[in-house]
């Protein structure tokens, strides 16, 4: 069995689009990011409590209904599916905790925001694309420090090689790009 590529999704600074679609579509210009999901009907229903993830999240959310859309595969409010996640960024939580640590710290050293605490686990932006897209396979979180997306495509073929999922997406969160690949497998 061999895993390849089933679509691709990814989100820039300035834009998103996808890859066996061809899609790419400027937002920077007329929409903010957080906005971006509704005002360009990226999700076949709204995700839940949006406004409340922080901005890693959201656009995990953002890469994942593009990848899907781009490999073809629908979702649907209580529709589960046999796919996995797996990713990597470049920072793990970091900023995520400095965001906790800093409310913390204002809120006298004794409260701090659980909507901030969350988000201070690496997994938690992909659990909340699981969440949303009804994604029951394997999730894990791999620090990718070398920057390649090799090792986490060799680990999601291995991973669908072994029955652990149908479907693994491989998320690449980057400062400057953030992509999610469909990996299927082929007999």
């Amino acid at each position: 069995m061999t895993a390849n590529i089933l679509g691709t999704g990814w989100l820039d600074r300035e834009s998103y689009g996808s890859d066996k679609l061809g899609r790419s579509v400027e937002y920077a210009s007329r929409v903010e990011l957080r906005k971006l999901g509704k005002e360009d009907g990226l999700f076949a229903y709204p995700v839940k409590n949006f406004g409340r993830l922080d901005l890693v999240s959201k656009r995990v959310c953002y890469v994942t209904a593009l990848a899907l859309q781009d490999a073809g595969m629908e979702y649907s409010k209580g529709w589960k599916q046999d796919v996995g996640l797996l990713g990597t960024d470049e920072y793990g939580s970091e900023q995520a905790n400095l965001s906790f640590f800093r409310d913390y710290v204002e809120g006298g050293r004794t409260l701090a925001r659980a909507n901030l605490f969350i988000y201070t686990l690496p997994s938690s932006p992909l659990a909340e694309a699981a969440v949303h897209f009804g994604l029951q396979g394997p999730l894990l979180y791999l620090r990718n420090q070398g920057g390649s997306v090799e090792p986490l495509l060799e680990t999601a073929q291995r991973m669908i090689a072994e029955g652990q999922a149908k479907t693994m997406l491989v998320y690449e969160l980057t400062a400057g790009l953030d992509r999610c690949l469909v990996v299927g497998g082929d007999s």
